[in-house]
């Protein structure tokens, strides 16, 4: 298994450290949800801020659960901050995300590169947007779907998905060139 920190730097850390370090990017994370929506009519558009933010946050910190914990507390900020749904379906929708970035097929990505970022914020929209549709279809709220509206929605989350993924590795590569350190390297 690989992780993207330096085993030493997990062990000087302090878990509740990490745990801190989570839950701020799970506060970045709402926000960008929150205020990087335009209502440009495009569905999926504004997963490109949150899925950003939690692969950075997966990036920096590398110890297993703190993307969960991040998705985690991004249902907790989204009543303060404004999502507009409850706490239980905003902790579930964004703890499954997050929980999909600590899960053993993700892990194995390489998230330090393009690729492995993209791909992996892909997997994350799509899995919102399956949450997202299954939701509507189990509450009744969908009740006909039409086939043009349903592929061209899953269409915009696959782009919006790996352009998330892709603004979170640029962002931590520019972390990277900004400290001029490499501060994440991949071990086995």
């Amino acid at each position: 298994m690989q992780t993207l920190t330096p085993s030493s730097t997990t062990r000087q850390r302090s878990p509740l450290v990490d745990i801190a370090l989570a839950v701020i990017v799970g506060l970045v994370a709402t926000l960008a949800k929150r205020y990087l929506d335009f209502h440009l009519g495009i569905p999926g558009h504004a997963g490109v801020g949150w899925i950003a933010a939690l692969v950075v946050g997966r990036l920096v910190n590398g110890r297993h659960g703190m993307a969960t914990v991040a998705g985690l507390s991004m249902g907790l900020w989204g009543i303060p901050v404004g999502l507009g749904h409850s706490v239980g379906y905003n902790m579930l929708l964004y703890g499954t995300a997050g929980g999909l970035l600590d899960s053993g097929m993700l892990l194995r990505l390489p998230l330090n590169r393009i690729w492995g970022a993209g791909l992996a914020g892909v997997i994350v929209h799509l899995a919102k947007y399956g949450f997202v549709f299954a939701n509507a279809w189990i509450s009744h709220v969908v009740r006909r779907v039409e086939l043009f509206g349903f592929l061209a929605a899953l269409g915009t989350h696959l782009l919006f998905g790996a352009a998330g993924g892709l603004l979170g590795w640029a962002l931590w590569r520019l972390g990277q060139k900004v400290t001029g350190r490499r501060a994440f390297r991949r071990h086995r």
